[in-house]
């Protein structure tokens, strides 16, 4: 960091790297706990577990890279997140077949997500911050996939995924303020009907 004398102002610096490293590291025990607690619920009810996957993992991509101090910092940190869901499942299969603390399921994948997912989550949530008609579009991105989603959601009956669709994505549109909010939500909507246009067909 520049002083007002052009001297580097290390206190300024050393500051800003730890609150770095400090997000870096939160973001990776984020998703670790969402992963084991994730792992523990997967033998549960099924509406719950679909609310929970992907929706609460959509959450925490959301929140790390908002809070991001790059945009490249904001998709190490998705990445990061992403990562945290795999160690639980490491750590069951360490144990013999049914005595691990973690469910696991058949296949032992990370719950619903991809780290390519949870790092252009993460972008998509740092871009928000920006002014104007890009941070508008950051916003309706994310949020016409949760439109897409709730509405599949309603008409399959899942009445859970709807929730938790509509819950994301009203964290979505908060993220942007007054106007913004509005262009976000029916940029969305637009990119919604169309796929669902698409979809349905002639």
């Amino acid at each position: 960091m520049v002083g007002q004398h052009g001297t580097y102002d290390f206190t300024a610096g050393d500051r800003r790297e730890r609150a770095i490293l400090w997000h870096m590291m939160l973001s990776l025990v984020g998703g670790l706990l969402l992963g084991a607690f994730g792992e523990m619920l997967a033998p549960g009810p099924g509406p719950l577990v679909a609310a929970y996957d992907p929706y609460a993992y959509l959450l925490l991509a959301l929140a790390v890279g908002r809070t991001a101090t790059g945009l490249g910092w904001a998709a190490l940190a998705g990445t990061l997140a992403a990562l945290g869901p795999v160690v639980p499942i490491l750590a069951a299969g360490a144990f013999p077949s049914g005595y691990h603390p973690f469910h696991v399921g058949a296949e032992g994948t990370v719950p619903g997500v991809t780290l390519l997912a949870f790092a252009v989550c993460a972008l998509l949530a740092y871009a928000t911050r920006r002014k104007g008609p890009g941070g508008d579009l950051a916003a309706a991105l994310p949020a016409g996939v949760l439109m897409i989603e709730a509405v599949e959601a309603a008409q399959s009956g899942a009445w859970s995924v709807q929730a938790a669709a509509v819950l994301v994505l009203a964290v979505v549109l908060s993220l942007r303020r007054g106007a913004g909010a509005v262009r976000s939500a029916l940029a969305g909507a637009v990119l919604a009907a169309a796929h669902l246009f698409l979809v349905a067909g002639p």
